[in-house]
């Protein structure tokens, strides 16, 4: 090279001493620097999430249908039974259906025994819709589906069930159901379908009467 001088004479000059030097000196400016980075207002830290909520069955809502909970002894409406229709026979004991709350309270469970037939029907109050919905199976394979609401103080369902066994071919028919919570121990259950002219017939019409408790 024409200077004379080579990469490690370079190096050469850069003393150990002003290596020193140079790293106190940086070494005293963070140390002045840093109290006064300490000092700054810090930002407060973000509140944590709130915990959401689960869903649950505390809205009024879903206490509507409360009148139809308990063990319940249930006869033909004498009020309404057809004119020569064969009276009850001696010594038949009521059909029995008792009804329960299920699943923290969300679900209403009916067990329905009477001769030859038993069912169940699942009761909720559906948060999506805002409508009650009820299933209702037995032991003759039957399904039935309904949607409804309380109206005037009576519970009031729509939906479609099986055409009966002299059907002359497969189907479904619409049926409307209505309780009416007669009193704090009389329940009526009144079933009417819906005939291909828009009227409605009456499929039948039941009252429930709470069973005593035995003292």
């Amino acid at each position: 090279m024409a200077s004379g001088y080579t990469g490690k004479n370079v190096v050469a000059a850069v003393t150990p001493q002003a290596v020193s030097t140079f790293m106190l000196l940086t070494l005293a400016l963070i140390a002045a620097v840093l109290p006064w980075t300490s000092l700054r207002p810090q930002a407060p830290a973000a509140p944590a999430p709130a915990a959401l909520k689960p869903f649950d069955c505390t809205a009024p809502e879903h206490r509507q249908f409360d009148f139809w909970i308990g063990e319940w002894d249930v006869v033909p409406n004498p009020a309404t039974v057809p004119p020569g229709a064969p009276p009850p026979v001696a010594g038949q004991k009521p059909a029995s259906n008792v009804i329960e709350k299920a699943h923290d309270g969300c679900v209403l469970i009916e067990n329905w025994t009477a001769p030859g037939q038993t069912g169940q029907s699942f009761n909720l109050y559906d948060r999506a819709s805002q409508r009650w919905h009820q299933t209702w199976v037995d032991n003759g394979g039957g399904r039935h589906e309904y949607w409804g609401e309380l109206k005037g103080g009576n519970m009031v369902f729509a939906g479609e069930v099986p055409l009966g066994p002299g059907s002359r071919f497969a189907g479904r028919r619409t049926v409307r159901l209505t309780f009416f919570p007669i009193g704090p121990d009389t329940v009526r259950q009144f079933s009417e379908a819906l005939n291909m002219d828009g009227t409605w017939s009456v499929n039948y019409d039941l009252i429930y009467t709470r069973r005593a408790r035995p003292k």
